[in-house]
C-alpha cells in the first residue's frame, strides 16, 4: 500500500503599465452592459458548459472504466469504455433501465453507481433513496435492501473495537464491544490539552458552542493496537476575535475567539507526540521532535503504513528544514529518515514523500537541483540510492507507481524551449531513473488518470483556446487508441465569448520570459482603447494564470465586459518554475508588482487598443497586499485599485505562510514591506477601495482596519466597504462584484455605473 503526504496552502499576485496614446470618449454603459457582464461571472458560465473532462470510474484492477455525461436538463447518461477493444456503449439500455425504474421523466434522471461488476453483469446503485441491483444484460433492476450498518464511534480503531475521544481535554478509550470507558490522562487542560486541533472560528459561528465537536488528530495503526495522537501546548498562545455584528439573535454583537498563531509571535503552539497501547491503555510521550502548528488543524502531519510504522514529517519555523521520520510502535523510537535545509526557505507546498515497504524504500521530492524532482532512498538507512526523475522539468504531481514494474507516472512541467513552461505533461520513468518517457508530447495542460492495471490512462488535455478532450492512451508509448465523452460548450460559444490570449513577455530583469493572459470584451473593436485591469496574485506558493479552458472560470471576463482588458499573469518570485525565479519573492513579497508594470508597458507597445494612461488593480488576500503596494510602489502608474480581504502587515497573518517567504525573526524588510509603513502611505496618489469580510477566518479583519487607521493618519482620501457575515472570499457576494465594478467603471472608465443595478441570473 502507499500513502503520500503532501503540504499544501495558498495566497497572492500583482501588476502594472505604460505608454501615453490619447484616450478613448468615456462610453455610456446601460444596463444591457452590465446583463452582459453578469452573463460572465463564473456561476453563470459554469451552468453554459457541459462534460469538459471525462472522469474514469475504473472497473475492479483492470482498464475498463465507465463514466457518466449530463445533458443541459440535468439528465445523466452512463457509458462503459474498453480501450483494449477501443470501444464505447451504454452501461445498459436507459431507456428499459428508465422504464424498470418507473422513471417520469419529471426530475432529472441520476444514479448513484456503487460498484460495476463485469464478470457478474451487474451493477448496484441507488436511485430516489431506494437501493438496486441490475443486470447490465437486460438493464433490469431489482430493489435490495438496506443494509443497516452499524454506525461506529467517531475515531474508532480500524477493527471498530476501539475509539479514543477527549474529554475535558484529557483522553479516554471506549471499547465498543463492552461500552467500557477507561480514562487515559489526567493533567490535560485547555493551554496543554490532548489531541484537540486550533478549531477555525467558523465552526462556532451561528451554533451553540456545547454542540460543536472537537476535531481531534487521531492515528490509528493498521493492526488497531496502537493509537497515536499529540499534545499541544499553546499555554502562551494569544487569540484573535471575530465580532459579528448582525445576526439574527437580538442586537449585541457576538465575539468568536480563537488560536491563531501570528507570524514573528514569540510564542507558538508545538505538539508532542504520544502513543496509547490498546491493550495495556499505558501512554508513552514519543521521544520525537517538537511539532510546530502554524494555522489551524493539529502539528502532525504524518500517516501510518502496512509495516506498523508511522512516518511523520517536522518543519522548522521559516521552513529552513523539512525533515522525515519514522516512529516504531515496539520500542517507542523514532528514526530520522531524510531531510531537506536551505539557507532561504524550502517550499512546503511542494514536498512529497511516500513509502514503499516492501522493498524498503522511499520517494522524496527536492529542489536540490534548482527544480523540483524525485529521489529515491533506502529506507532502513536512509541513504540516498538515485534520482529517479530525468526530464529538465518541475516535477508537479504524482499519478501512479506500478510496483511490479517499479515504473513511476508523473506530471511534470518546463523542459521545452518554444513552449509555456507551465504547461504539464505526463512522463513515466524506472524508480532507478532509466527508461524515462514522454508520453504526452502535445503543446497542452494535461491532466492524466492511470488505470489500475497501467495499461492506458485518460488523459485530458487543453489550452485557454481549445475545448478539452479526454484521449484514452497507451502508457507504453503514449499512443492514442480513442477519444471519449462530448464536450459541450455551445451555450457558451453562443454568447460571443472570446476565449483569453495568451501573451509572453519579459520581467523587469530585461530577460526573464513571464507569461499571462488577456480578458477581452466579447464586442472588442481594436480601433478603440481599453483601459488595462490587472488581477493580480503573486503568491509565492504556486502561479496563478490558468493555462487550461478552465480559465472561462474567472471573474476577470465578466469585469471585461465592462470596456476594459484584463490580464492576469505570474511574475518573477512565484513557484512551480526553477529555484532561482523562486527565491525572488525571498524577504522581498512586495517586489512582485514589478514585473507586471513591465509587462503591461511592453503589451501597451505592442497593441495600440491598450491605455496606458488609464490602468487598475484588484486582488483579494495576498493580492490585496500586492493591490495596495501596487498603489504606493508605483503611485504614477496605477490610476484604480480594488483591495479585498488583504494581508496588509505580514504580522497580522498566519505564521507558517508569511515566515516561509519573509524568514524569522522579524527584521528590517518586514517594516519597509507593510503596507501601514508611513512613508509608502505618503505615495498614494490614484483612487483605492479597501474591503473585508467581518467574519474573515484566514486574515483577520484587523489587517484592513490597522491600514484604514494609518490611512486616516496620513489624511489620505479612500473608500472601504466592511462586510458583515461575509468571510475571507468576497467574490460569491453579489454586492462587493457589483461595487468592484462601479468602481473601476466610475474612476478607470470615466463612466457613469448603472445605479443598484440588480444581479438576476442564477
Amino acid at each position: 500500500m502507499i500513502r503520500r503526504s503532501a503540504i499544501l496552502f495558498a495566497s497572492a499576485m500583482l501588476a502594472a503599465c505604460t505608454t501615453t496614446p490619447p484616450p478613448s470618449v468615456s462610453p455610456e454603459l446601460t444596463e444591457a452592459d452590465y446583463r452582459r457582464a453578469e452573463a460572465f461571472l463564473p456561476k453563470n458560465v459554469g451552468n453554459m458548459v457541459r462534460n469538459l473532462a471525462v472522469k474514469p470510474k475504473w472497473i475492479d484492477n483492470s482498464s475498463q472504466f465507465w463514466f457518466s455525461e449530463i445533458d443541459k436538463d440535468s439528465n445523466y447518461s452512463y457509458f462503459l469504455v474498453n480501450p483494449m477493444q477501443a470501444k464505447v456503449s451504454a452501461l445498459f439500455d436507459h431507456k428499459i433501465l428508465k422504464a424498470n425504474l418507473e422513471h417520469d421523466g419529471s426530475s432529472p434522471f441520476q444514479l448513484k453507481v456503487h460498484k460495476v461488476d463485469l464478470q457478474k453483469n451487474q451493477l448496484t446503485m441507488r436511485y430516489n433513496k431506494q437501493d438496486y441491483q441490475c443486470d447490465l444484460l437486460s438493464s433490469l433492476c431489482e430493489k435490495t435492501a438496506k443494509k443497516n450498518k452499524k454506525q461506529q464511534p467517531s475515531y474508532s480503531s480500524p477493527d471498530g473495537h476501539y475509539a479514543l475521544s477527549v474529554k475535558g481535554w484529557n483522553l479516554y478509550l471506549t471499547d465498543n464491544r463492552s461500552n467500557k470507558v477507561s480514562q487515559l490522562t489526567f493533567d490535560g487542560t485547555e493551554g496543554y490539552p490532548y489531541a484537540v486541533q486550533n478549531v477555525n472560528p467558523k465552526a462556532y459561528i451561528n451554533k451553540d458552542p456545547a454542540m460543536v465537536k472537537q476535531k481531534l488528530s487521531v492515528y490509528w495503526s493498521p493492526d488497531s493496537q496502537t493509537v497515536l495522537t499529540h499534545r499541544m501546548n499553546r499555554e502562551k498562545v494569544s487569540k484573535l476575535h471575530l465580532l459579528q455584528s448582525s445576526h439574527d439573535q437580538g442586537l449585541r454583537p457576538k465575539l468568536y475567539s480563537y488560536y491563531y498563531p501570528l507570524a514573528g509571535d514569540e510564542n507558538l503552539p508545538y505538539g508532542d507526540i504520544y502513543s496509547i497501547d490498546v491493550n495495556s491503555k499505558k501512554v508513552t510521550k514519543v521521544a520525537a521532535p517538537k511539532l510546530l502548528q502554524t494555522y489551524y488543524g493539529g502539528p502532525i502531519w504524518g500517516w501510518w503504513e502496512d509495516n506498523n510504522r508511522f512516518y511523520f514529517l517536522e518543519q522548522t519555523r521559516a521552513k529552513k528544514r523539512i525533515s522525515f521520520h519514522e516512529y516504531n510502535p515496539e520500542d517507542h523510537q523514532v528514526r530520522l529518515i531524510t531531510e531537506e535545509t536551505s539557507d532561504q526557505f524550502l517550499d512546503p507546498w511542494a514536498q512529497d514523500a511516500w513509502v514503499l515497504p516492501e522493498s524498503d524504500e522511499v520517494v522524496w521530492s527536492s529542489q536540490r537541483s534548482g527544480k523540483q524532482q524525485y529521489y529515491l532512498y533506502e529506507l532502513s538507512s536512509g541513504k540516498l540510492k538515485n534520482k529517479i526523475t530525468q526530464c529538465d522539468c518541475f516535477v508537479r504531481t504524482y499519478r501512479a507507481l506500478d510496483e511490479k514494474t517499479r515504473t513511476l507516472y508523473y506530471e511534470a512541467s518546463g523542459g521545452f524551449d518554444d513552449r509555456d513552461p507551465y504547461l504539464r505533461h505526463l512522463y513515466k520513468v524506472n524508480l532507478d531513473g532509466t527508461g524515462h518517457s514522454l508520453l504526452t508530447p502535445e503543446p497542452l495542460e494535461h491532466s492524466a488518470r492511470i488505470a489500475p492495471d497501467f495499461s492506458y490512462f485518460v488523459d485530458i488535455s487543453s489550452s485557454v483556446q481549445t475545448v478539452p478532450t479526454s484521449k484514452v492512451r497507451s502508457t507504453v508509448d503514449g499512443k492514442i487508441v480513442m477519444t471519449v465523452g462530448t464536450p459541450d460548450v455551445s451555450e457558451l460559444m453562443a454568447t460571443a465569448w472570446r476565449a483569453p490570449e495568451p501573451f509572453q513577455v519579459v520581467a523587469s530583469d530585461n530577460q526573464t520570459k513571464l507569461y499571462g493572459i488577456m480578458y477581452k470584451p466579447s464586442n472588442f473593436d481594436p480601433a478603440k482603447q481599453y483601459p488595462v485591469i490587472d488581477a493580480t496574485y503573486t503568491g509565492p506558493h504556486n502561479f496563478f494564470t490558468p493555462k487550461s479552458f478552465w480559465s472561462y472560470f474567472e471573474q476577470a471576463q465578466s469585469l471585461a465586459e465592462l470596456g476594459f482588458v484584463v490580464i492576469k499573469m505570474d511574475g518573477r518570485g512565484t513557484s512551480k518554475r526553477d529555484r532561482e525565479f523562486h527565491l525572488v519573492a525571498y524577504e522581498n513579497l512586495a517586489a512582485g508588482v514589478d514585473d507586471h508594470v513591465q509587462a503591461i508597458k511592453d503589451l501597451a507597445k505592442r497593441h495600440s487598443y491598450l491605455d496606458i494612461d488609464r490602468v487598475g488593480i484588484y486582488g483579494f488576500s495576498a493580492g490585496g497586499y500586492d493591490t495596495v503596494q501596487a498603489m504606493f510602489r508605483h503611485a504614477d502608474f496605477f490610476k484604480v485599485a480594488v483591495a479585498a480581504s488583504g494581508n496588509h502587515d505580514f504580522r497580522v497573518d498566519k505564521t507558517g505562510w508569511n515566515e516561509t517567504w519573509l524568514g524569522y525573526p522579524v527584521a528590517k524588510h518586514w517594516d519597509q514591506q507593510s503596507n501601514l509603513n508611513m512613508d509608502s502611505i505618503a505615495k498614494l496618489k490614484g483612487k483605492l477601495l479597501l474591503a473585508h469580510g467581518e467574519l474573515d477566518d484566514n486574515v483577520n479583519p484587523a489587517a484592513t482596519l490597522q491600514l484604514v487607521d494609518k490611512l486616516i493618519k496620513a489624511n489620505k482620501d479612500f473608500d472601504l466597504m466592511i462586510y458583515p457575515n461575509r468571510n475571507h472570499f468576497l467574490n460569491d457576494s453579489d454586492y462587493f462584484v457589483r461595487k468592484r465594478w462601479d468602481y473601476f467603471v466610475e474612476h478607470l472608465l470615466g463612466a457613469k455605473p448603472v445605479k443598484e443595478y440588480q444581479f438576476q441570473q442564477k
